[in-house]
């Protein structure tokens, strides 16, 4: 993980996400409170929290600034009261290949078994959001069309099946609710792969489930937005956090009906977007879901990296990525206003057939947030962890087993070798000092006092 402070270059880029938050309604004064927003917290019990590392960044696109194992432990400047705090758990790509959709058609538990073994940790956030990577339209056939004969089962090959053309038995959706997710992303390079029709169903399915989702829209249905408000309930009280997801594009299948939400090509949008959402006075954060990236690099791409800092820069809270199918590093960004936010530029795969330990390693990412009332009560993030899980596939006399895995839950000699190589390829990009155990309540024993009040930032 790294810092980035955002400098004077910045400049014009706050200026343009200010007028467009004041266009959008009046916010000079919220952007002055902002300014001051990183005082201290009120103190809680602890020892004293560590000071957040002030590392010295290389300029924007200077790849050698994500080198391997070069990570360092994330802390934020703020006080931790953890019976106080919000936690919200992200995972990356759900990606279902031929070979575990067969494997869901055979299990009496479905799509359900893919996540059984880490459902307790993904129940247990205060808020749960996964990438689904293509569509999950009832009987809609490759090209888009509506299948002849709806087949029986989860899988047939055709209707329901893996790359390169993606499509889900609608049954993954009430799987992933039941399994603890809040909200998925449904923009990404498969959004298409079964044309306008595939999204549509995909979106009918989502909304039949109870299942919030971001980044597209149905041809029809009225009064649809871009982004999803997931509410949040603790011991400070009720939060309301929205997400907001892109794609870089759709595998150039052509988007006729404006339904997939680009990170590019909807640049001005999205910014806008970020800026009147911050605006709310309803909504206490903001979270991207960006689909970007180059496939199978573990370090993000200067694009990636300006992407990130515009967000944060006009509102955002936090930024989550997809797409690589590799975890690539985190990034603690101090805005210019002040707000300390977080950059997961890759969270991998969270289940894939992809082989090798890169594509079947990655984590639970969890953040924790606390209201912040220098910021009209807005959730601050004041800490983050990762819990390490890898794609298992187990074959024993009973047959085959494909499940997500927390790899410190590993038992037994070989597996545990099996699972070492995945934990060290994760350590490789994350600080081990941000490393949780596979167990609840997430951040236990870690609150802390902010003992010294910072200075203001204007």
């Amino acid at each position: 993980m790294y810092e980035h402070r955002a400098r004077a270059g910045w400049a014009a880029k706050v200026l343009l996400a200010g007028f467009v938050a004041a266009m959008l309604g009046g916010c000079a004064a919220a952007a002055k409170n902002r300014a001051v927003q990183g005082g201290a917290a009120r103190a809680v019990a602890g020892p004293s929290c560590p000071a957040p590392a002030r590392v010295q960044r290389a300029s924007l696109g200077h790849g050698d600034a994500f080198k391997p194992g070069k990570a360092r432990m994330i802390t934020f400047d703020r006080s931790i009261d953890t019976s106080k705090m919000i936690t919200v758990a992200a995972v990356g790509d759900i990606l279902l290949h031929d070979r575990l959709q067969k494997y869901a058609a055979r299990n009496r538990n479905g799509f359900s078994d893919l996540w059984a073994d880490i459902a307790d940790l993904l129940k247990a956030a205060d808020v749960t959001y996964g990438n689904l990577e293509g569509p999950a339209a009832r009987n809609v056939a490759p090209g888009g069309r509506p299948a002849r004969k709806p087949p029986k089962g989860l899988y047939d090959g055709t209707v329901y099946g893996g790359y390169p053309a993606f499509n889900y038995h609608p049954d993954i959706v009430k799987a992933l609710k039941a399994g603890g997710f809040d909200v998925v992303s449904t923009a990404n390079n498969h959004a298409l792969d079964r044309g306008a029709l595939g999204v549509d169903r995909t979106i009918e399915a989502m909304k039949a489930a109870g299942l919030a989702y971001t980044g597209t829209r149905h041809r029809t249905l009225e009064k649809q937005t871009w982004y999803a408000v997931t509410p949040a309930r603790g011991k400070a009280g009720r939060f309301n956090i929205a997400w907001l997801a892109c794609t870089y594009g759709t595998n150039d299948i052509r988007d006729r009906h404006n339904q997939v939400l680009h990170c590019t090509k909807n640049g001005a949008e999205m910014l806008r977007m970020i800026a009147a959402l911050r605006a709310r006075k309803d909504i206490h954060a903001v979270f991207i879901t960006p689909h970007w990236g180059r496939e199978y690099r573990s370090v993000p791409t200067r694009k990636q990296r300006a992407l990130a800092y515009d967000w944060l820069e006009a509102g955002a809270t936090a930024v989550l990525g997809g797409h690589p199918h590799v975890m690539q590093p985190w990034e603690r960004y101090v805005t210019r206003d002040g707000r300390e936010t977080l950059i997961v530029y890759s969270l991998g795969n969270f289940v894939s057939n992809q082989p090798g330990v890169p594509r079947r390693s990655s984590v639970i990412a969890l953040l924790g947030l606390m209201p912040n009332a220098r910021d009209r009560g807005r959730l601050a993030i004041v800490t983050a962890g990762f819990i390490p899980i890898r794609m298992r596939l187990q074959i024993g006399k009973t047959g085959v087993r494909l499940a997500a895995q927390a790899i410190d839950r590993v038992r037994g000699a070989a597996a545990k070798k099996g699972a070492g190589a995945n934990r060290r390829h994760i350590l490789k990009s994350l600080p081990a000092g941000n490393l949780l155990p596979p167990t609840t309540p997430f951040f236990a024993g870690r609150d802390c006092t902010r003992r010294t009040r910072r200075a203001s930032r204007k």
